[in-house]
């Protein structure tokens, strides 16, 4: 199941991730609060469901956008946030995995 279908909650076969959670989680990970097994778990326990293979795939690629000096890292970080949260109002131009994924040049 693909990370963006489940931050958009389209598919009914496994849990919606909060994009919230989601958001928190990529946070802490950043500033080196998390390992990514810690961010894994924690997403898991959070949406009562591990994150497949492929999706952990999509978080790293998302992550390595996360470059340069603190100040771009925060930039980023807002971009990803603002971008996500239009995608769970499910807003035009948001409302799709493969949109968001545009938007978040992913």
């Amino acid at each position: 199941m693909p990370l963006y279908d489940r931050l958009l909650g389209t598919s009914e076969q496994v849990a919606k991730i909060s994009v919230h959670a989601f958001q928190a989680t990529l946070g802490e990970f950043a500033r080196g609060r998390l390992t990514g097994a810690q961010a894994q778990s924690l997403l898991a326990s959070i949406s009562g469901s591990p994150l497949a293979p492929d999706e952990v795939t999509e978080a790293q690629t998302l992550l390595a956008t996360f470059t340069g000096s603190a100040t771009a890292k925060l930039a980023r970080a807002t971009e990803v946030d603002h971008v996500l949260l239009l995608a769970e109002g499910r807003a035009p131009g948001y409302d799709t995995p493969a949109a968001v994924k545009t938007r978040l040049g992913v």
